[in-house]
């Protein structure tokens, strides 16, 4: 594990920090404070920037400014590349997330000043290390894989529907997410409020999974495998149940 700065408060509220790696080093890790501080600077621009496309990017009226902020979080990761440095070669990211999660809830920069802006980009909660990763950081890299706008079409701003997609390994990629965007742009607006509801996306999740499984009889064609038109004609067969453009 590549050495990270975590950040903490002391009995009297004032920031620290340890060293967190699973290089081979002391028991305290501070002989790689100086990697660990070039990693927490880059941090710093990488939520300046995440703040900057939440406050560019509102979201349509009415929708919850979570499901934004995840985008923005992940945009802000994609667009850093860090994830792509040599420093991360062969590394699982859960401790870039916790070392991003602890610098967010505690609203600090690498020079120990605090940014408040950074503490509304996550909630205001604690969260185990494996639901950081799940529900925040990991979940905002692949949201972002879509233009915000185009998210939102298919997501309608809810991340519970997020996680719908996200959780079934066939239904991730971002071709099958497009193409059921341009269906709900399909539906009348009243069906598409209707349909984006948490327990009727699920259904319609379900039913996307059961056309394209994640194992099994008929696991091997996957939505990748379709041109744009052909598996815009497949959604709209596989949930024409659901509703249908007027």
């Amino acid at each position: 594990m590549m050495p990270v700065k975590i950040w903490d408060r002391d009995a009297d509220g004032r920031f620290t920090s340890r060293i967190k790696t699973d290089w081979r080093t002391s028991l305290s890790g501070e002989e790689y404070r100086a990697e660990a501080e070039d990693l927490d600077t880059q941090l710093d621009r990488m939520l300046d920037r995440a703040a900057e496309l939440g406050s560019a990017n509102p979201g349509p009226r009415g929708t919850g400014q979570q499901f934004v902020k995840r985008w923005a979080i992940g945009r802000a990761v994609a667009e850093s590349r860090i994830l792509q440095s040599p420093q991360m070669a062969s590394e699982q990211p859960s401790s870039l997330w916790l070392a991003l999660a602890r610098k967010c809830r505690l609203g600090v920069r690498s020079s120990g000043e605090p940014d408040e802006r950074w503490r509304k980009l996550i909630p205001d909660r604690d969260l185990e290390p494996h639901r950081i990763e799940r529900d925040i950081f990991a979940a905002g890299l692949w949201l972002q894989e879509q233009a915000l706008e185009e998210a939102f079409a298919t997501f309608g701003g809810s991340l519970s529907n997020v996680r719908q997609i996200q959780r079934r390994e066939s239904l991730r990629s971002t071709k099958l997410r497009s193409a059921l965007g341009r269906w709900f742009l399909r539906l009348s607006s009243g069906q598409r409020s209707q349909l984006i509801k948490d327990r009727e996306f699920a259904k319609i999740a379900k039913a996307l999974q059961r056309r394209w499984p994640s194992r099994g009889p008929g696991s091997a064609k996957r939505p990748v495998h379709f041109t744009d038109r052909d598996l815009d004609r497949e959604v709209s067969r596989v949930l024409a149940e659901f509703g249908s453009a007027e």
